[in-house]
């Protein structure tokens, strides 16, 4: 739980609303943050995700002289593992604070109910061989059939198609509470590896000292 803890408490500004981006010569906008180009030529730190608390933050060099398409897949796959793990953090809070469907069966053939599946990774050894091969078939539909198309997958916000400067505002808020939300899964598995399936389960250890 110290971990979880520590990961989300050094994270937490990233829920903050995004600074403004650092000032150059030009303005931000949507189409920039997924490989626009300046007059001047393509400039990572002027795109989205170079916000509050950590600025543009890149010291490996990995932007350094980057194109346009590159530094587009990059954004396409940050966003992507956001996402995944906003889900992820959430698939652990919901079953251990909310519950499951409890004697509901899982799989009828094997005869698994909801309330066998442990919580956390230790899951993966308890579903039934099927229910692993739907999952991976319907990542594969996902990654194959719903290409990232500036963010929305083409759907929109919601159903809605919002216009500037409302959509930046929104995916740097989006980007953010992804970075928040990969710290927060890492380190919700690392307590869940280290407790043996409590994450969630606070253990606390008294240290005595003896006075010099």
């Amino acid at each position: 739980m110290r971990a979880v803890c520590f990961t989300l408490l050094a994270s937490a500004a990233a829920f903050q609303m995004p600074a403004t981006p650092q000032t150059k010569t030009t303005t931000t906008t949507s189409l920039q943050a997924f490989g626009g180009k300046k007059a001047s030529g393509f400039d990572a730190s002027t795109q989205l995700g170079a916000q509050a608390p950590t600025g543009f933050w890149d010291p490996f060099g990995l932007a350094t002289d980057i194109s346009e398409e590159q530094f587009m897949r990059y954004r396409t796959v940050e966003q992507k593992h956001g996402r995944i793990a906003m889900l992820a953090v959430i698939g652990y809070c919901v079953p251990a604070f909310i519950g499951t469907f409890g004697d509901t069966y899982l799989s009828f053939s094997e005869k698994v109910k909801f309330s066998d599946i442990p919580l956390g990774y230790q899951a993966m050894f308890k579903l039934p061989t099927l229910g692993v091969f739907q999952i991976l078939l319907f990542i594969g539909l996902l990654e194959t059939q719903f290409p990232n198309v500036n963010g929305d997958y083409g759907t929109g916000y919601f159903g809605q198609f919002l216009e500037e400067p409302i959509k930046s505002k929104k995916l740097a808020v989006e980007i953010s509470n992804g970075r928040l939300a990969m710290l927060g899964i890492l380190g919700l598995l690392v307590q869940d590896v280290v407790t043996g399936g409590s994450p969630f389960e606070v253990q606390s250890t008294v240290t005595s000292y003896t006075a010099l």
